[in-house]
């Protein structure tokens, strides 16, 4: 997912910028509520949030999209952002009254040097900023109308804000079949992301809750897992990433760092370290590496000791489960490398447990919570039941149970993949494929 704004668009490009790069095969539909790209392989989708499908279901937003490509849409194959099209002025766009775009009965804006652009149903106003304004139909759009909507789009004032909303399953590609590395935290994020603030102290609940969305563990997970595959700098591409997928639950010393330029640490000792920490443990084969860049992850935002040591626990405890080390030998490693206290169990703390963001505050419940589970879904039900952070309890719970227990249902894998973008499974593919070993 991407996102478009006129304030950001250095961070995020812009949609002419997918353009760009699929120009030998594309179709862009466009409609007075989204621009769509078809690349071949995935719809990008973009809307105005402005729009009814914020309070309405995915799956009915999913029928209506493709009602609309069929009826609405002004549809351009190998559309060319760089084809000069000037010059077209249409004999199908006809004279309109004036109006003021500022009037809250017109839906969305798109503004350049004083000239706008209104589209309202299923119609475009053309004005002029010296005066005059002209309509046509979506399905008459042409080239240099859409290029000047795409434009218009990226460096309005107005709130024209451009989103991704829905990958459709249709253009969604598969996880592997066999996947059991980094989806085991992603699963915990998500299956715990309704309980955040909403804790429950039981074991006994639905696990497909349809409120089930990710969070900035999953987004930080995938963002570690993008520098361990292409060497990128860990602080630059969690900043990217940070920007790039807004509002996902950041803390709010993270929020303030995503807006800095400098890139320092801030000393946390908060367990967003740990979060993020589980590829680690499934791309390294010594325990020293493992260790090393575990610190690194962690030191770009939390150089705290405590910091630093949730997430070097994290990451070695799905090392050593995934060398196939026994539950007890997991636990005395960490107790002695780590000085975790994990003689406790979770049935003592489930009554007092409250939210503790600290990573010496839920790290440790979280290992305990893999340590008494039976299997995958059992790990993820025991760390989310005590309360807490539960979906960053879980999210370190999964990684270490996908590592032990290296399965995950499919019905599991099925329901969260559908919550996610579709870049982000591309991700976890290729992952899978270089760190994957059963």
């Amino acid at each position: 997912m991407k996102e478009y704004s006129g304030y950001d668009t250095q961070i995020n490009g812009r949609l002419e910028d997918e353009l760009r790069r699929t120009k030998d095969a594309n179709t862009l539909y466009v409609s007075h509520y989204y621009f769509a790209l078809n690349d071949g392989q995935n719809l990008i989708f973009y809307y105005n949030p402005q729009h009814f499908w914020d309070k309405s279901p995915l799956e009915k937003v999913e029928d209506y999209v493709w009602e609309n490509l069929k009826q609405e849409c002004a549809v351009f194959k190998n559309f060319d952002p760089d084809e000069d099209t000037k010059g077209q002025f249409l004999e199908h766009k006809k004279p309109h009254p004036d109006f003021f775009p500022e009037t809250p009965k017109i839906s969305n804006h798109y503004s350049c040097l004083g000239s706008r652009i209104v589209s309202h149903h299923r119609h475009y106003y053309f004005l002029g900023n010296f005066g005059g304004c002209v309509k046509c139909k979506t399905k008459d759009l042409t080239d240099y109308d859409v290029v000047s909507l795409l434009q218009w789009a990226a460096m309005t004032k107005t709130p024209n804000y451009l989103k991704s909303i829905y990958d459709l399953k249709c253009f969604k590609k598969a996880m592997t079949s066999n996947s059991n590395t980094i989806i085991g935290a992603v699963v915990g994020d998500v299956i715990g992301s309704v309980f955040e603030r909403n804790n429950i102290k039981t074991t006994n609940f639905d696990l497909f809750n349809s409120k089930c969305d990710y969070t900035d563990d999953t987004v930080l997970t995938i963002a570690v897992a993008e520098c361990i595959l292409n060497n990128k700098n860990f602080a630059k591409t969690i900043w990217e990433y940070g920007r790039n997928y807004r509002g996902r639950g950041y803390g709010g010393s993270f929020r303030n760092w995503l807006q800095q330029d400098n890139l320092k640490p801030y000393g946390s000792f908060g367990n967003g370290s740990a979060m993020r920490a589980s590829a680690v443990g499934f791309a390294f084969d010594n325990i020293e590496t493992v260790l090393d860049i575990a610190k690194q992850t962690a030191e770009v935002t939390h150089n705290h000791p405590e910091g630093i040591k949730g997430a070097q626990a994290t990451a070695t405890a799905i090392f050593l489960a995934r060398k196939g080390k026994s539950k007890q030998e997991i636990k005395d490693y960490i107790t002695s490398t780590f000085n975790y206290d994990l003689g406790f169990t979770l049935d003592e703390i489930r009554p007092t447990y409250k939210f503790d963001v600290t990573c010496q505050g839920s790290v440790p419940q979280a290992i305990v919570a893999f340590l008494e589970s039976s299997d995958f879904e059992d790990a993820i039900r025991l760390a989310i039941s005590i309360g807490g952070d539960s979906d960053t309890i879980a999210c370190i719970t999964g990684g270490i149970a996908s590592a032990y227990y290296k399965q995950i249902p499919k019905e599991i894998i099925d329901f969260v993949v559908d919550k996610l973008p579709g870049e982000y499974i591309e991700i976890m593919n290729k992952f899978d494929e270089q760190y994957n070993r059963k």
